[in-house]
């Protein structure tokens, strides 16, 4: 799938895309069909909105809002697959770990963006930057600062790039429209952007941005990873892809955005402007708070002649970016083993969204190992930030909702289980707390005896179960 079109298409053949002919409205009433849509078993279907009110052009939700969809999108049969692709990249790493690849790695080298003269996302260049003309929808009542719109791209690939010219850093941040030609930029402090953006500031210089909708789905993917500063994520995505992503150079910079991009939007961020910005529905099921952020000015805005602008929906789980966190997990948990010895598994709960919960599995072999993996986990990576993170033993099923929280429940106890996450400056970081809720050995437990689970005899289960209809109860 190199495009947003092409993907849209193979979803419509597999009868996975609903399109939404009559009239719709960007503002609350798209994201409250797409959450309903979100909540129906496996994640409902992607939806093209058609006719969107107050603009000429389609709207696309819920793309990858299932497993079956999040496979498509990255050319994959299942989300095994991207544990696979991992391990082949980690062992051509020469330490290996992701910190030791390069750009010029051997392996990631022959992935590295082509530039291309013809790019359909240079179809049409628009005379007058207009960002309200498109359809960025307003997903919850108390999105934006009052006053203002409330609009926000919220699958937009955000393209920085160190003074020094450097690897560009390609995030997926949202960004919240201001008015026709400004725009509000909501990337994390130690995000690769922000770190570009004091960079730019030091020299006194603006920082130019570009920011690109549509294109090949597999650099959306690449985009939420948390990769090295050393590491392209437009490579990784052609090496996910095993082909070079075409690229387009910018028209008012040197950045370089993907060629099958359907919509993109060049300006730059002046050192030290900011905005007030509002708040915003958050992937949590709550209202991220206003704040300043970095103002963004619009310089020029090229797209297809008929682009499709693609959106996400994020709120209370399940929503889709809830499978888009599984597939992240599946393919960082290669890395999570190298890094943790000890880990076998790895599942994201929808409610914690991301990294906010993890469950984790591990082949304990010593006194204190649960403790140690909760340690290493929380020391850096994807779970670095993890809210709450729950150790157990690998014969455990993770994904059983039932089994697992019964096991934890009737085997911690809390007074010797609870670990709180790192502690800086006098206070709890982020309230971080871990449940080391694994089987202890007789090291752990001071002399008292590791409770043994009830289990049938088999032979009686075996007996009840040739005798069933004689007892007359149903088989349900």
């Amino acid at each position: 799938m190199q495009d947003l079109h092409t993907f849209l298409a193979h979803l419509e053949e597999a009868g996975h895309l609903h399109r939404v002919a009559v009239e719709t409205d960007p503002v609350l009433e798209i994201a409250a069909i797409t959450d309903r849509v979100c909540k129906l078993p496996e994640g409902g279907t992607a939806l093209l909105f058609e006719r969107v009110r107050g603009s000429r052009f389609p709207l696309a939700t819920n793309l990858f809002g299932s497993n079956r969809r999040v496979c498509a999108a990255l050319g994959v049969s299942d989300l095994a697959e991207l544990a696979g692709r991992m391990e082949e990249l980690l062992a051509a790493a020469p330490a290996d770990d992701l910190l030791s690849l390069t750009a010029s790695s051997p392996v990631l080298a022959p992935f590295a963006p082509l530039e291309t003269a013809e790019a359909p996302c240079r179809e049409v260049v628009e005379p007058a930057p207009d960002l309200v003309s498109f359809p960025f929808p307003k997903v919850w009542p108390g999105d934006g600062a009052p006053g203002r719109s409330g609009r926000f791209l919220t699958l937009p690939l955000v393209i920085t790039r160190d003074p020094e010219g450097g690897r560009p850093n390609c995030g997926l941040y949202r960004v919240e429209v201001l008015d026709g030609h400004t725009a509000a930029l909501h990337w994390r402090p130690g995000s690769g952007a922000a770190g570009h953006a004091r960079q730019w500031a030091a020299r006194g210089a603006p920082m130019p941005v570009a920011i690109a909708l549509g294109g090949d789905p597999a650099a959306l993917f690449a985009a939420l990873l948390p990769l090295p500063a050393g590491l392209d994520e437009l490579q990784l995505a052609g090496w996910l892809r095993r082909e070079p992503l075409a690229v387009s150079r910018c028209r008012t910079s040197d950045l370089q955005v993907p060629a099958t991009a359907d919509l993109v939007i060049e300006g730059f961020v002046a050192p030290g402007e900011s905005v007030e910005a509002g708040a915003f529905g958050n992937h949590t099921g709550f209202y991220a708070l206003a704040g300043k952020v970095p103002l963004l000015r619009v310089t020029a805005i090229s797209r297809r002649s008929v682009p499709i602008i693609p959106a996400t929906v994020v709120g209370r789980p399940p929503m889709e970016d809830c499978w888009l966190a599984r597939a992240a997990g599946r393919f960082l948990l290669p890395l999570i083993r190298r890094v943790v010895p000890g880990v076998v598994d790895l599942h994201l709960p929808f409610a914690g969204i991301f990294h906010g919960c993890a469950l984790v599995a591990v082949a304990k072999s010593r006194p204190g190992q649960g403790r140690e993996v909760l340690a290493g986990l929380w020391q850096g990576g994807w779970l670095g930030e993890g809210r709450l993170l729950v150790i157990v033993d690998r014969d455990v099923d993770l994904h059983n909702a039932d089994d697992l929280p019964w096991r934890v429940l009737n085997r911690v106890r809390w007074e010797r289980d609870l670990v709180f996450g790192p502690v800086e400056d006098g206070g709890l970081v982020g309230g971080r707390l871990g449940v080391d809720a694994t089987r202890k050995l007789p090291e752990e437990l001071a002399g008292a005896a590791w409770p043994g689970e009830v289990r049938p005899d088999e032979a009686t289960v075996r007996l009840v179960a040739q005798r069933w209809r004689e007892y007359g109860l149903s088989e349900e």
